[in-house]
Parts: structure tokens; C-alpha cells; sequence
């Protein structure tokens, strides 16, 4: 098994590489909806430095072990793109009551699946495990009341052109969601796990 405590020099430490990424993305999505392109642009490229800062300190004390490492700046990755991902619909729908809806629905499932990381990550390294169903009955059930509420509001109101591509990206992201939480599992957990099998 190859060494997890293998240092990870400022070169590869990919954080400039992260940045860029969640700065093109972030740019992209400020202008869906086209209103306060100026405010958004502020708030996303504030994010991206952030979470480039957030990179910086994780590379700080875990430099000496590249599997942690790479592991805690994935899951830095995935919280940039998810809010990305998640920004339009929100705004879409602000400040209806949907809104709200939504926000507990996806707030209250990504908690429950941060609490329970070892859970997800037993089911990303063993799909053979009988968890597996669970979690897809989960996503499935999950899918099921957010497009109820999203269809809801489409059925209340005159949903404006960008709005279906909002709803696309706002799916991608909680893929993204549902399979983050591993990304905190540390190397010795996940090579437990691997043993446990179905």
C-alpha cells in the first residue's frame, strides 16, 4: 500500500490551481440571474478567496500527510462548487416561501450527512455494502421533494428563461452533497472501512 504521510510541496499543493477554478465558476454564475451582477461577482470571488485561504491553512498542518491533505482540499472544492451550483435557484426563488422550503430541505440533508461522513464513506468505498440502497433511496427521496417544491413554485409563478438551467446545476450540486462528506474520513478510516466490505 503506498505511504499516505508523503509531503506535499507549496508547488503542488494545487491551491492557486482550486482558486482559478472556483473564481471562473464563481464569475460565470453571477450573471444568473442578470441582477446585481456587481453584488454577486463581490460575494463569489470573496468565497473563492476564502476558501483558497481555507487551502492554505489545511496545507499548513497537513503537508506531511498527502492523502489527508488532498482528502480535506476536495471537500473544500466541493463546498465552492455546491454553493455555486445551488446560488441560482436560490436566488431564483428568494424571497418566496419555496425559498425557505428549499433551504431547510438542502441545509437539513447536508447536516445529516456531514454527522454521518463514516456512514457515506463506508458506502463510496463498499457500493457492494447493503447501505448503498439507502443512501440511493435517500437521494431519490430527497430529488422527490426538492422537484416538488421547485415545481410548485414553476406552477405559482411565471419562472423566468434561466430557470431550468438553475434547476440542472442545483442537481449536479447535490450530487455533490451526497458524496462530500467522505471527502472527511482520514486514510486510516477509509482503509478500515475498505476491509469491512458488505
Amino acid at each position: 500500500m503506498k505511504n499516505s504521510n508523503e509531503h506535499v510541496s507549496f508547488a503542488k499543493n494545487r491551491v492557486f490551481l482550486t482558486l482559478f477554478l472556483h473564481l471562473v465558476l464563481g464569475f460565470g454564475i453571477s450573471f444568473m440571474p442578470e441582477e446585481n451582477i456587481a453584488f454577486w461577482l463581490k460575494i463569489n470571488i470573496s468565497l473563492a478567496i476564502l476558501l483558497a485561504i481555507t487551502n492554505y491553512i489545511i496545507w499548513i498542518y497537513h503537508k506531511e500527510n498527502s492523502k489527508r491533505y488532498f482528502s480535506l482540499h476536495s471537500f473544500v472544492i466541493f463546498i465552492g462548487i455546491i454553493f455555486y451550483l445551488m446560488s441560482p435557484v436560490f436566488k431564483g426563488l428568494y424571497p418566496t416561501i419555496y425559498f425557505w422550503l428549499l433551504l431547510i430541505l438542502t441545509l437539513g440533508l447536508a447536516v445529516f450527512l456531514l454527522i454521518k461522513y463514516k456512514v457515506v464513506t463506508k458506502v463510496i468505498v463498499n457500493p457492494q455494502h447493503y447501505l448503498f440502497s439507502s443512501l440511493l433511496m435517500l437521494y431519490v427521496g430527497i430529488l422527490l421533494l426538492v422537484g416538488g417544491v421547485i415545481w410548485a413554485y414553476m406552477l405559482a409563478v411565471e419562472p423566468k428563461s434561466w430557470i431550468p438551467v438553475g434547476i440542472i446545476l442545483y442537481f449536479i450540486a447535490l450530487f455533490f452533497v451526497m458524496i462530500a462528506p467522505a471527502m472527511l474520513a482520514t486514510p486510516e478510516q477509509v482503509e478500515k472501512l475498505e476491509k469491512i466490505g458488505g
